[in-house]
């Protein structure tokens, strides 16, 4: 009785020995196929959506038909020109489908426009960017606490500029802007161009000086591999 006993006692553990760990890998094999079934993921990707650019030249080279005095004046290409105006407003127009980005808007986590903006005036600029419809009805805007103010061109003792003013601006799109970008056809850009500052009497203007903006659209999705 003692031989048979001792006999059996290591077969059996021999046994469960090689039944546990391939009980264990079964129940691990399936919990692997059943979570990879339902994964999400969030791929994202970037577009640019087309640089802009300003100028006033047309304003300041009507400047010669305008006579003096007036309480402001300014230079350009050196000629000193009586300044009617204190800023000028200039418009851009960029016509995009956001539809083309992505048929199912449920799937966009979040997305955000990236703004570099280069100011080559030696006066400050403000800007906004619309988003509107095809009717051009705006529908929201990028800086919901009101247009985006960016500093002047940095400039050597003569007044003229040495360097544009560069700013990257990163702006989050609102949930409301989302859930409607399926209906957005235009970004309209509008921007305000100065031509006084209070520490320079006279400021100088040239032909070559420009205001630019570059766009570019970052979009990350939520897809379930499961729905795939």
């Amino acid at each position: 009785m003692g031989e048979f006993k001792m006999g059996r006692i290591p077969h059996l553990k021999i046994s469960l020995f090689f039944l546990i760990p391939l009980m264990m890998t079964g129940c691990i094999d399936e919990n692997i196929l059943k979570v990879s079934r339902d994964i999400e993921i969030n791929p994202s990707y970037s577009l640019p959506l087309g640089p802009l650019a300003y100028d006033i030249n047309e304003y300041l080279e009507s400047l010669d038909t305008v006579s003096f005095p007036w309480p402001d004046s300014l230079f350009y290409n050196d000629t000193l020109y009586p300044n009617p105006l204190l800023y000028l407003v200039q418009y851009g127009i960029n016509y995009f489908n956001f539809n083309s980005l992505i048929s199912d808007v449920s799937r966009v986590e979040n997305m955000m426009f990236r703004l570099i903006v280069s100011n080559g005036y030696p006066t400050k600029t403000i800007t906004q960017v619309y988003f509107a419809d095809e009717n051009q009805v705006p529908l929201d805007s990028a800086f919901a606490d009101g247009p985006y103010e960016l500093q002047p061109a940095d400039i050597n003792a003569d007044g003229v500029v040495t360097a544009p003013y560069e700013e990257i601006v990163d702006v989050p799109m609102s949930p409301y802007l989302i859930q409607n970008m399926g209906s957005i056809r235009y970004i309209n850009i509008q921007s305000i161009i100065y031509t006084t500052r209070p520490d320079i009497p006279q400021v100088k203007f040239y032909t070559s000086y420009a205001y630019r903006v570059n766009i570019a659209i970052r979009i990350q999705l939520r897809v379930n591999t499961g729905e795939l």
